[in-house]
């Protein structure tokens, strides 16, 4: 399945306080989900707050 490689969590925008999902990818960055930004600021300051349980070890 070539997902195991990418991971989805949960992340805040440090300016504003809005929470989205976010896709982390294998070189540890990561964008929102389904879209380019879940906030207005610009630039965002997204910061992951929680990592999917099911895809720790």
């Amino acid at each position: 399945m070539g997902n195991d490689d990418k991971q989805r969590a949960a992340a805040t925008c440090d300016r504003c306080g809005e929470i989205g999902i976010v896709q982390i990818w294998p070189d540890g960055s990561f964008q929102p989900l389904g879209q380019s930004t879940f906030c207005d600021c610009e630039p965002s300051e997204l910061r992951v707050i929680e990592t999917d349980p099911d895809e720790l070890p």
